[in-house]
Formats: C-alpha cells, sequence, structure tokens
C-alpha cells in the first residue's frame, strides 16, 4: 500500500504530546530539587542529556540496522543465527523498545519517587516569614496545579504573559531565529542534494556533534558564568556572520569534490565539512545552554513548571515557524535546471540556486536583529527578579500561614 500520511501524523502528534507533557513535569522538578544557586547546572545536564539520548538512538538505530554490521560484528558478538542480508533491528522494532524503555524509567520514576507536599508547603511559610534568614532557599514552593483548578492556573499564567519582561522576551524568541534558519534547517538537506552521502551524515553525529554538545556547555558555563544572555548574544554574532560563511564554503566543496580523489581535494572537502559542522553546533549548543541557564533563573518558582513551559513553548515555535518561511522561498526562488540524455549521460544546463543570495540576505538580516535587539537583551538580563515575579500566590501563602497559626493555637488550647 501507499505511505499512510494522516496515520504517521497522528502517530506524531500523540507522541510529541505525551513528551511534552513529561517535559512540564521535569522542567518543574528540577526547579524544585535544585537550590537557586544550582539552577543553572540543571540545563547543563538537560543538554548534555539530550545529545547522549540523540547519540544512543541515532548511532545505535543505523548501528544495529546496518545488515553488514549485524552479520559482521552482532550477531557473532550475541551469539545469533546468521542471516544476512538483514539488520539486527527494524525500525518499528527499535521504536517498540525504545518505547518499552521510556515506559519503564517512568514507571519506575512514578511507583518509588515521592515527594513531600506537606514539607514544600511548611517550607513556603518559612520562608513567607523570615526571607532574609533563608539566602540559599529564598524561594516559594510551588504551587500544585492539581490544588488550585485549572482556570486559576491559566489565570497565574496570563498574568505573567502580561509581564512587559516577559513580552520583551517573547518577542526576542520569536523573531531570533529567522535569519539563521536558512542554517538550521535548509543547510544539510542541501548538502545531501549536492551529493553528501548519508552515510558521511551519520558519521558526523558521534565524532562532532556528541563530543561537542557535551563539551560546550560545561566550558561556556565556566567562561561566561552568571551572564547568560551575553552567552547567547557572543553565540548569536557567531550564528549570523561565521556560520553562514562557513556553510557556503562547505556547500561549494560538496558540490565540487564529493567525488574527487586527490589528497588536497579530499583534506579541503573534509575540512570544510568537519569545519562547517562544528562550528554549528557550538553556536547552537552555546544558544541553547544559555537559554535554559537563563529561564531557570528567572521563573517564579511558584509557578516554576508552568512558567518554563511557557518560555520553553515561545523558544520552540521561534525555532519552527521559520523553517516552513524559509523553505517556501528556497522552493519559490530556485529553478531546476533543464536535463537531457546525450550519448547515455545526462547533461543539465540552466536553472537557479537560490541558497546562496538568500544565505547572504539573511545574514544581513541578522546582523541587524543584533544592532536593533542586542540592547534589548542586555536590558533583560539586567532586570532585578521582581521583574518576572506576579506575586499572585502572596495572599495565599499569607493565608496558608494565617492558618497554620491558627492550627497550632488550637492544638495548645486542646
Amino acid at each position: 500500500g501507499g505511505f499512510d500520511v494522516k496515520g504517521v501524523t497522528a502517530f506524531f502528534f500523540v507522541l510529541y504530546f505525551l513528551m511534552a507533557t513529561q517535559d512540564i513535569a521535569v522542567d518543574g522538578w528540577a526547579l524544585t530539587m535544585l537550590s537557586k544557586k544550582n539552577r543553572g547546572k540543571g540545563p547543563v545536564c538537560n543538554s548534555i542529556g539530550q545529545n547522549l539520548g540523540y547519540f544512543l538512538a541515532f548511532v545505535g538505530f543505523l548501528a544495529l540496522n546496518d545488515p553488514d554490521s549485524s552479520e559482521k560484528l552482532w550477531r557473532p558478538l550475541l551469539r545469533l543465527k546468521s542471516n544476512p542480508g538483514k539488520g539486527l533491528v527494524s525500525l518499528g522494532g527499535f521504536i517498540r523498545s525504545m518505547g518499552g524503555l521510556m515506559i519503564g524509567l517512568t514507571t519506575f520514576v512514578a511507583i518509588f519517587k515521592r515527594e513531600n507536599r506537606a514539607d514544600a508547603n511548611a517550607n513556603a511559610i518559612e520562608i513567607s516569614k523570615s526571607p532574609n534568614e533563608n539566602d540559599d532557599d529564598d524561594e516559594d514552593a510551588e504551587i500544585d496545579a492539581a490544588e488550585i483548578g485549572l482556570r486559576e492556573t491559566y489565570r497565574r499564567l496570563w498574568a505573567v504573559c502580561k509581564l512587559p519582561a516577559v513580552r520583551l522576551l517573547f518577542v526576542i524568541l520569536l523573531t531570533n531565529r529567522f535569519p539563521t534558519a536558512l542554517s538550521d534547517k535548509v543547510k544539510f538537506l542541501k548538502a545531501v542534494e549536492f551529493g553528501l552521502s548519508k552515510q558521511t551524515t551519520a558519521l558526523l553525529a558521534p565524532t562532532i556533534i556528541l563530543p561537542l554538545g557535551i563539551a560546550v556547555p560545561i566550558i561556556a558555563a565556566k567562561i561566561f558564568k552568571g551572564n547568560p544572555l551575553g552567552q547567547f548574544m557572543t553565540a548569536y554574532k557567531l550564528r549570523v556572520t561565521l556560520v553562514p560563511l562557513f556553510d557556503i564554503i562547505m556547500l561549494l566543496a560538496v558540490r565540487s569534490l564529493k567525488d574527487a580523489t586527490e589528497f588536497s581535494s579530499m583534506a579541503i572537502f573534509w575540512a570544510a565539512v568537519v569545519g562547517s559542522t562544528a562550528l554549528f553546533s557550538i553556536v547552537e549548543s552555546m544558544q541553547f545552554n544559555a537559554q535554559m541557564v537563563f529561564f531557570a533563573h528567572r521563573v517564579d518558582p511558584a509557578i516554576g513548571g508552568t512558567y518554563m513551559t511557557l518560555l520553553n513553548t515561545a523558544a520552540n515555535l521561534g525555532g519552527t515557524w521559520p523553517a516552513s518561511v524559509v523553505m517556501y522561498m528556497v522552493g519559490q526562488m530556485s529553478v531546476p535546471p533543464t536535463c537531457e540524455s546525450v550519448n547515455g549521460s545526462e547533461i543539465c544546463s540552466g536553472g537557479r540556486e537560490s541558497y546562496f543570495p538568500l544565505q547572504a540576505i539573511f545574514s544581513v538580516l541578522g546582523c541587524t536583529w543584533v544592532y536593533f535587539m542586542g540592547s534589548k537583551v542586555k536590558h533583560l538580563a539586567d532586570l532585578p527578579d521582581e521583574a518576572w515575579r506576579t506575586h499572585q500566590d502572596d495572599d495565599d501563602i499569607g493565608t496558608d500561614v494565617e492558618t497554620t497559626k491558627r492550627r497550632k493555637r488550637g492544638k495548645k488550647a486542646r
């Protein structure tokens, strides 16, 4: 039968819905587990964990799905019966096994991890009574959405959206990825179109992307300690200047030297591919880590998980909407060459490639964004924590304090 587009769409909708729901819980959990001074370490763990997971899933699947590797390495190693021409695992089998592993880990956490809400509420009351006595833990406990109700949760979320600091952050998150969308979404597609093999792209993941994804957040945290938005802007300036230049060099090398056999030509080819991939991985990891550290330090812990989800949603939307626009622009501005068969070989002529002029335009657009929005980013970095708080729960905590006092007086009277 044909490809079931509707079925695949429904599958991924449900999959991403469940993943996003769990992501909300993990964001809130990290905020409640880590003290304020250690919240910057949460995004580092997040970045390292994502890169490790990406490596194990992507490279692991390719290794186990490859028929030659399965026949020569994995089956003899695992003492399995020979089955030439067939990989050790299929795509369906791999997805089922990873899904089962995820369900198992989630169930393990649900059964064996307990959170003492009473202690958290008591801690919030103690903090509200003497805020200056708890410098390391001067935060309110996170409010349980199940206790305040769906309507109240969204009312608090809307109050967050009305904060001037959050509105400005939304503008930054929704616009900063448009000038970089060509490198983010189209570069490797264009490289494959120019002749870069899928084996080469698969090789880049374990050799370049994974090590940099682990090392860069750790190194950047030490260099830009306490200044995540400074790290963000440094990476962004590189992303709209050097990254486009390296990408163009890489694509030209792929188009011209993909079949080269001379050592010098092969050296140029691999230097261009590795250099472009490495620089992109560095700046992407720096920006992602800086963004997550800033979110973790600025959100109101009273609605921490919900707040983090709101900011992450804006960041994700800012990274996804440009893709459709940019791909449409590339498709509309490109003209395919006219090809004909001459003496058994295909000869193509004419056509227009839109990637290179568009990359120059987007690079200028990115520099313009830095010029106009750089001061806005610095303004956000200088804002105090109070600028990010709604204080919607102050009255609730005050009521909890009075309730606790009345209970204690009642016990003494009895």
